[in-house]
């Protein structure tokens, strides 16, 4: 509740639409108890018009015949039909700014959470499922919206009227109040004891809908391999696992909710009952009139929605709760990676030397280093390699430089200059990176490869597509560079996708570039046209290249290898074939392997 109650800040920046929504809602409220007042005062009317005629042997309806019960019953009539016109337009106006309000509230949210997202850092969603965090942003806003609109609108509505009725009631008569409102602790109580159960199982049902949507998600991202491997049942058993598990969970909170139904009826039924007992009473001692205890029946009545909507808000404000306690333990996930105040002049461009001094870096919860004291220096315009087992460390090195992970020790500087005083932003604007793992929006192959200009013309995505030597097979598309690619690039194949993503990290011709594996589904006769556009378009730019091929990495100016996070070798081609290393054995293979498929 605490964490709920933190995000009142919303309501003061709307704070006029809402105290105008609250004022419509207590003057409905007003209006509303109008109505058994005029009740009142009509039975009151016919009462005693019938007692004065009583003498004269003239019956009850010869009495609501005449002309004087005829006028009180037209004017009473015309108020209760202004009053209940005045009640449903007032409560229009006060859905139309709380409820709206509330719709505003969840749009800032959202946005503020989904900004958040983006700024959480790499860690992040190497440990979280992806189902979970897109619930979070989804259903948890969602949920948390009902706080600042139904719950705040019932609330204010509860206890404007009930603080109007029982004032009027007391007015009344008091010791007819109190036994009208005799159950009403009973159930306070009992609403009180309910809400933990719903809180409880409210944030269950939460965590369990995250699940059930990672697994879904999951499933659809993979399709692909799934039928590929005829998995389709298997998949669906753990789907259903995951949704069985759910639906006893929601069950369970249903059976909570149930529970609280019957017994409002119950205890709301009782209030009525000794009202017309105990006014019975008093109507034959003539305390009160029989137009009171009419009154006080539909008062207890409008109470019903009032202390009816109290478990109802009180469910509400728990699953809400349960909701934001997710989203604000993601919010307060602190982010390593951010940009560090600095004194130092500002920097306008980046040439491209790079320094690791000593480098190390350890994933959260592993035991051994992925980097373990790495140093090495490239000077701008140069093009390096990595070469090195799977698990070597390669991928992790090359994500310190655009700061994706902070090193655990050391110092990475381009430019003589440490990359933590370096506005982010600006540094990763200045550094192509093409992963391994290939990712392409369900967007236009246009679109895609201009992801990261702000500003590009058409000539611009066109070089960008030859030098990548993906614009013939675009131009065989239908609608070329406007095909609308399918989710995460699934209309191209695979070395198709690899070769856009690389135009769409050449397009910006930023002064470093890196290709994480990223031209192993390419054929070597593409491989080598590629590397010599780059050789051509980047020979003042600094090309870092990891990849398992020697044919892509030979013609660098320097090929580290690495082994369990160490560079154990490093030098030009001919002088790492000539140290007889891994680096030799390796091409070895590569070379054994070109002949037998001469074969």
């Amino acid at each position: 509740m605490k964490e709920l109650f933190k995000l009142n800040r919303f309501f003061w920046k709307y704070k006029g639409t809402v105290l105008i929504g609250t004022l419509f809602l207590v003057l409905a409220n007003v209006f509303l108890v109008w109505i058994p007042i005029l009740i009142r005062q009509t039975i009151d009317k016919v009462e005693e018009l019938s007692q004065e005629n009583a003498d004269a042997a003239v019956g009850v309806l010869d009495v609501l015949l005449s002309e004087e019960a005829g006028a009180l019953l037209a004017t009473n009539t015309a108020y209760l039909l202004l009053a209940v016109a005045l009640y449903g337009i007032l409560l229009y106006a006060t859905r139309q700014t709380l409820i709206v309000t509330s719709r505003k509230i969840e749009f800032d949210m959202r946005n503020e959470i989904f900004d958040r997202i983006q700024q959480l850092p790499q860690s992040y969603y190497s440990q979280n499922k992806s189902g979970d965090i897109y619930v979070r942003a989804t259903e948890d806003v969602q949920r948390v919206r009902e706080y600042f609109g139904p719950a705040f609108m019932y609330t204010i509505q509860t206890i404007s009227r009930a603080a109007i009725i029982i004032t009027i009631m007391v007015l009344v008569n008091p010791v007819l109040t109190l036994w009208a409102l005799l159950p009403l602790p009973v159930l306070t109580l009992f609403a009180y004891w309910v809400s933990g159960f719903i809180h409880k199982r409210s944030n269950e049902i939460q965590e369990q809908y995250a699940s059930l949507a990672g697994r879904a998600n999951e499933a659809f991202s993979s399709i692909r391999l799934i039928k590929a491997y005829a998995r389709e049942d298997y998949e669906k058993g753990r789907f259903m696992k995951e949704s069985e598990t759910y639906r006893r969970r929601k069950l369970r909170l249903d059976v909570v909710e149930s529970l609280f139904h019957p017994m409002l009826s119950l205890l709301i039924g009782l209030s009525i009952v000794l009202v017309i007992w105990q006014g019975g009473i008093m109507v034959t001692q003539g305390i009160i009139t029989i137009g009171n205890i009419a009154e006080f029946i539909i008062h207890v009545t409008y109470l019903t929605w009032p202390v009816a909507s109290l478990g109802y808000t009180i469910n509400l404000i728990q699953r809400s709760a349960a909701s934001q306690e997710r989203i604000a333990k993601m919010m307060r996930t602190p982010n390593e990676i951010q940009d560090t105040v600095s004194d130092s002049p500002e920097i306008t461009h980046i040439k491209g030397d790079i320094t690791f001094e000593n480098v190390s870096f350890v994933y959260p919860n592993a035991e051994t280093p992925a980097i373990d004291r790495v140093s090495f220096s490239v000077k701008a315009g140069q093009t390096v390699a990595f070469v090195g087992r799977t698990g070597s460390g390669k991928t992790t090195l090359v994500q310190l430089i655009p700061r994706l992970f902070n090193p655990s020790a050391g110092s990475i500087k381009i430019d003589g200059k440490d990359i933590t005083k370096i506005p982010l932003n600006f540094l990763r604007k200045n550094i192509g990176f093409v992963p391994q793992d290939t990712f392409l929006f369900s967007d236009t192959i246009k679109d895609n490869i201009a992801f990261g200009m702000e500003s590009f013309s058409v000539q611009d995505v066109e070089k960008a597509a030859e030098n990548a030597q993906v614009l013939e097979n675009i131009n065989d598309f239908e609608k070329g560079f406007d095909t609308l690619l399918g989710e995460r690039g699934i209309t191209l194949s695979g070395g198709q996708k690899q070769r856009t993503s690389i135009a769409r990290a050449i397009i910006r011709k930023p002064p470093i570039l890196i290709l994480d594996d990223s031209l192993s589904a390419v054929d070597t006769k593409t491989e080598d046209a590629i590397l010599t556009h780059l050789k051509h378009e980047f020979k003042s730019k600094t090309t870092i290249i990891i990849s398992h091929r020697i044919s892509t990495v030979k013609d660098a100016d320097c090929i580290f290898v690495l082994k369990d996070g160490s560079i154990t070798e490093s030098g030009k081609h001919e002088e790492l074939i000539n140290n007889q290393g891994y680096y030799a054995s390796m091409y070895r293979k590569q070379l054994l392997e070109q002949e037998l498929a001469q074969l």
